[in-house]
């Protein structure tokens, strides 16, 4: 009976979770909807050349980014926006990345009055561009990489900075797809984050994508699916309901005077971005402060996804001990109405569905079989539950591939069909295999992060 019960309650767990899953992607479908209707009617192209656009400052963290760093930053020298600044920090780099930085831009040592709101490593120097180019360059004693952004928070003279990654590929409008939002309602919106999408199999040219296809391997296509269903088919509905939970740290653009009064990233976290964007919610609501934190569907940022298991599961661990850190830390927010709709809602959902999911699932492993052994299954119960579950699942992954191709990504249709062969393939090997680095990542304590950019190939530091 023991058995029986918990093995129906395990099921019934995964049906709400893709019940739940399924809605997001309902509300999704709204949410692209409304934006792809604003977008067309809006004015979004007067952004480039009105005084009165927001201006924001870039902030780019480097270490040991000398092979590919002045080209990275070329490319983003040439976004589309009306009024920006790129700051790139060198974040105690033992390799060429400061005289890469200086030769390729022709920089000379200035000195710039700069506010230390945020506590950081010493810095060395600050460095501007002699070329009619918008760039400082920020050297550092090392103090990692949420040090090196703090820093660039502390010397951005805009309102408003993006905090992006050293290797990224930035799409040409990205920023004045994402500032659109803020122009929206620039009193509310705080932060605005990006459609993170794997660069894995496209073609890259002078710093923009030109090319883009599906990759070879199954293990990349994989991710691909995951990252669809995620930045598609989930935050848009997530932003929906201002409960977003996560504006990933490869793009993000924040409200720079929030920023220094939340004080910045926190030292020593390994999900600090998470970290943040809870940090910012919880800021808000606290004072009692109206504001949004909004997705940007239509803000695409590039970049490469693990091609192999070792480097896959580096990556999930890490991911996956940063979300118990944030978990412990805001506890307190889990089905708690002061948070409004993300106190009683969308956090929990978060928790009950990403963080304590490998458990049950893990758990299920042995209960399941178990029940069939001795006989204890109510298959009556147990075969539609399994079933429908199942189905949901590949329903979820569906709307999201349906949204995704609206947007037209793509070159070829064959790519998007390629995807569809996964919707049921990755709940057979791909799934388990996270779920067990997800479970490992529970028992390895609390290791300071370090600088160790993941392994890439093929389009590593375009």
């Amino acid at each position: 009976m023991i058995l029986s019960t918990a093995s129906i309650l395990i099921l019934a767990y995964f049906v709400v979770m893709e019940l739940q899953m399924l809605t997001l992607a309902v509300i999704s479908v709204r949410s692209l909807k409304r934006d792809r209707m604003v977008e067309k009617h809006g004015r979004i192209g007067d952004l480039l050349s009105s005084d009165l656009s927001p201006p924001v400052s870039i902030i780019v963290p480097a270490h040991n980014e000398a092979a590919g760093i002045v080209e990275s930053v070329r490319s983003m020298s040439m976004l589309r926006y009306a009024k920006f600044e790129i700051i790139v920090v060198n974040d105690g780099s033992s390799d060429e990345t400061l005289a890469s930085l200086l030769e390729g831009f022709r920089m000379v040592e200035v000195t710039i009055p700069f506010r230390h709101e945020i506590d950081t490593a010493e810095v060395r120097g600050i460095y501007r561009s002699t070329l009619p180019l918008p760039i400082l360059v920020v050297d550092k004693e090392n103090g990692g990489k949420t040090d090196a952004l703090n820093a660039g928070i502390n010397v951005a003279k805009y309102p408003y900075v993006l905090l992006t990654d050293a290797d990224v590929v930035m799409d040409g409008e990205c920023v004045l797809r994402a500032m659109r939002h803020v122009v929206e309602d620039r009193h509310r919106t705080i932060a605005v984050g990006g459609n993170i999408r794997p660069i894995n199999g496209s073609k890259v040219n002078r710093g923009r994508v030109v090319d883009t296809h599906m990759p070879r391997g199954r293990l990349e296509r994989m991710q691909i699916l995951e990252y669809i269903r995620s930045f598609i088919g989930a935050r848009p509905g997530l932003s929906r309901m201002n409960g977003l939970v996560l504006i990933s740290g490869a793009f993000g653009i924040y409200r720079r005077d929030i920023m220094a009064e939340v004080g910045g990233f926190r030292e020593g976290h390994l999900g600090e971005d998470m970290d943040l964007t809870m940090r910012l919610h919880k800021h808000m609501r606290d004072r009692g402060l109206e504001y949004r934190i909004v997705y940007a569907a239509d803000a695409v940022c590039w970049t490469e996804v693990p091609t192999n298991r070792r480097i896959l599961r580096k990556q999930r661990i890490r991911w996956h001990r940063g979300l118990a850190m944030v978990v412990k830390d805001f506890r307190h927010m889990l089905w708690n109405p002061r948070y409004g709709l993300l106190g009683m809602v969308t956090w929990p959902l978060f928790f009950l569905f990403e963080y304590v999911a490998p458990i049950v699932e893990v758990v299920g492993w042995v209960i399941l079989p178990l029940s069939i052994i001795t006989g204890d299954l109510n298959l009556a119960f147990a075969i539609p539950l399994t079933v429908f579950a199942f189905f949901a699942g590949a329903v979820n992954s569906l709307i999201g591939l349906y949204l995704d191709e609206s947007y037209g990504y793509f070159s070829s249709p064959l790519d998007a069909l390629r995807l569809l062969s996964l919707v049921f393939l990755e709940n057979l090997g791909f799934r388990q295999q996270t779920v067990v680095w997800r479970i490992r990542a529970l028992f390895m304590g609390n290791k300071p992060p370090e600088w160790g950019n993941m392994e890439r190939v093929g389009v590593a530091n375009v």
